[in-house]
């Protein structure tokens, strides 16, 4: 118990120094640690709830040190006031207002204090944020040796440090795209031993996780982010060419991965039915036909999948939904899904007028999170990851370094225009 208030008297002599980008960086191990699922981690499950409001409270007070602001909170704010309206009929109003609180206050919170730290520390904020992610990445190839069953669940598939395999995909293909996003930006910022010790690590993890899900997902990436550096038409061409491949690749997945010769490794006796996936979806959209328009607030989901555990798990599921769409349909109907979506989309599009990378990141996001619910939830390392990426495409204040106007070794506060 000691450890709550000793946590919040660090925050607080951080924030006397100034010392944003620690502040920052902690919360971010608080994220990470709190994915796990080990009792040894709990107390960063209940922390990053303080943690988060102890952030607002410094972005709030101490405006004279957030001098550039970020906008992407603005963008969900008709999502938000629709979570708030399902908030009222939710079976559990308080934790759904929990919810609706965190998520809000992580829109706010992340922004602000990555671009804090990069009009503080330049560039360099952005290579340490990476190397620190890459760093977890690694400590879990470290625990391998000393405690395997930490690091391995689900049949003997390596999750690291994160609570579950497909945690630690997620994680992989969130830092990838941000490494790659940041090389674009900051071309000299990166030596080739770098370049190295960043994507090596991430590729291994990838493999071992044995996240279908994420393998697929960090070559939708790459791929595209190379067809939209020649041209964002071909970009859009590809994108509808491979949603139409997909549909029939569908119909003989099984027949294809047993003819490579990789169904152990992809699992092939759990394709057929999505690892219990489908079960959890047909389950939720027939819930959504009673709240298409409206949903009953944040984590609404949970309480409905809880409720049905006995009869899910007759038909062969156990967890959630493991769908962000149906997740936030479910929560804030299809009103609330549509302005989900919209937040993100108008970000994106602002982005892509000055990188290349940006309609690859959201064509990425939005495949991952079709199999998976991290967007759906606010206290993860994932969405995180995903607003500092949102963040760099769409903040002026990165934008001269892409345009070679500064140079990787310049702090924006140092630039005249910028300060």
């Amino acid at each position: 118990m000691l450890f709550y208030p000793l946590g919040g008297i660090t925050v607080l002599l951080l924030w006397r120094k100034a010392m944003y980008f620690e502040i920052f960086l902690g919360f971010f191990f608080t994220l990470i640690l709190s994915d796990n699922l080990k009792y040894t981690t709990d107390f960063a499950n209940t922390f990053k709830n303080g943690y988060i409001l102890l952030l607002a409270v410094i972005a709030i007070l101490d405006r004279k040190n957030f001098p550039v602001q970020s906008k992407i909170l603005p963008y969900f704010l008709p999502f938000l006031l629709v979570s708030v309206i399902g908030m009222f009929y939710s079976p559990q109003i308080f934790v759904s207002f929990q919810k609706t609180l965190s998520y809000g206050l992580l829109l706010f919170v992340v922004p602000q204090f990555f671009v804090n730290s990069f009009n503080n520390r330049g560039p360099d904020a952005v290579k340490d944020l990476i190397f620190f992610a890459v760093a977890m990445i690694l400590l879990g190839f470290v625990l391998r040796y000393i405690s395997p069953n930490l690091v391995y669940s689900h049949g003997g598939r390596f999750r690291g440090v994160f609570g579950n395999p497909n945690g630690l995909g997620i994680f992989g293909i969130l830092i990838f795209a941000f490494a790659l996003i940041s090389r674009e930006y900051f071309k000299a910022l990166f030596s080739k031993a770098d370049i190295r010790w960043i994507f090596i690590p991430i590729g291994i993890a990838l493999i071992l996780s044995g996240s279908r899900s994420a393998i697929i997902a960090v070559m939708l990436f790459f791929l595209f982010s190379r067809f939209y550096r020649f041209s964002p038409f071909l970009g859009l061409i590809l994108f509808l060419g491979i949603a139409v491949a997909a549909q029939l690749l569908s119909r003989n997945l099984i027949e294809i991965v047993n003819t490579l010769g990789v169904s152990e490794y992809f699992r092939v006796d759990t394709l057929e039915d999505g690892s219990g996936r489908y079960i959890a979806w047909n389950f939720a959209w027939e819930a959504i036909q009673d709240y298409l328009w409206f949903g009953r607030g944040f984590s609404f989901d949970e309480w409905l999948m809880k409720k049905n555990q006995d009869f899910l798990n007759d038909l062969g599921h156990q967890g959630g939904v493991h769908n962000t769409y149906l997740i936030i349909w479910l929560n804030t109907g299809l009103v609330g899904l549509i302005m989900f979506l919209r937040g993100f989309l108008v970000l994106v599009i602002k982005g892509a007028k000055n990188a290349t990378m940006a309609f690859p990141l959201l064509w990425m996001v939005f495949f991952s999170i079709t199999l998976e619910p991290w967007l759906a939830a606010s206290l993860n390392p994932f969405t995180l990851l995903f607003l500092m990426s949102l963040s760099m495409l769409t903040h002026p204040i990165f934008q001269p370094y892409l345009r070679g106007e500064i140079s990787s070794t310049q702090k924006p506060n140092e630039v005249p225009i910028l300060a």
